[in-house]
């Protein structure tokens, strides 16, 4: 399977992938644990062999098929573990620029809610200002009501106290 085929397996395809490695690595154990027993039992092997030298080309050849199957064992398992470690690099540089986007896109709302609110406190201000100035102003058009009214009053009262001194 070629690296381009591995990155098109979804989750379920890579445990079934796993699945199989795992079987098959059973069964290498399998075929190991035979092969040890048989190397065990070597009154078997030479019953079966009729003189020593026969004995040994059957050793051999029984160390050779265990030599081969747990250098074909490792031989899978360095290779499923590159490919996930190729997988796992893979999901890691996208999640990261998932990451690095979601980021900047949030940076970017703060950056425009951040202006909104300035805009708005700062309408808000110029309102209040407005407003403050308004009070002002009336506040002394009413006070100068105030004096001009006392003033007549004070004009009135000055004639009355003259006439009154006067007669």
């Amino acid at each position: 399977m070629t690296d381009q085929e591995l990155h098109k397996l979804n989750r379920k395809e890579l445990l079934e992938l796993l699945l199989d490695q795992s079987r098959q690595i059973d069964s290498l154990r399998e075929q190991l644990q035979q092969a040890q027993a048989q190397l065990t039992s070597r009154q078997l092997l030479l019953n079966k062999a009729g003189s020593i030298a026969e004995a040994s080309l059957q050793l051999n050849r029984v160390f050779e098929a265990a030599q081969s199957a747990a250098e074909q064992y490792l031989e899978n398992v360095q290779t499923f573990s590159e490919r996930q470690t190729m997988v796992c690099r893979k999901l890691e540089t996208e999640s990261q620029q998932k990451a690095d986007a979601l980021l900047s896109e949030m940076q970017t709302r703060c950056q425009a809610m951040e202006a909104e609110t300035r805009a708005k406190c700062e309408a808000m201000t110029r309102e209040a200002e407005e407003n403050t100035n308004q009070a002002w102003q009336q506040a002394q058009e009413k006070i100068q009501q105030v004096i001009d009214q006392h003033s007549a009053l004070k004009d009135l009262l000055n004639t009355i106290s003259k006439e009154a001194a006067n007669s």
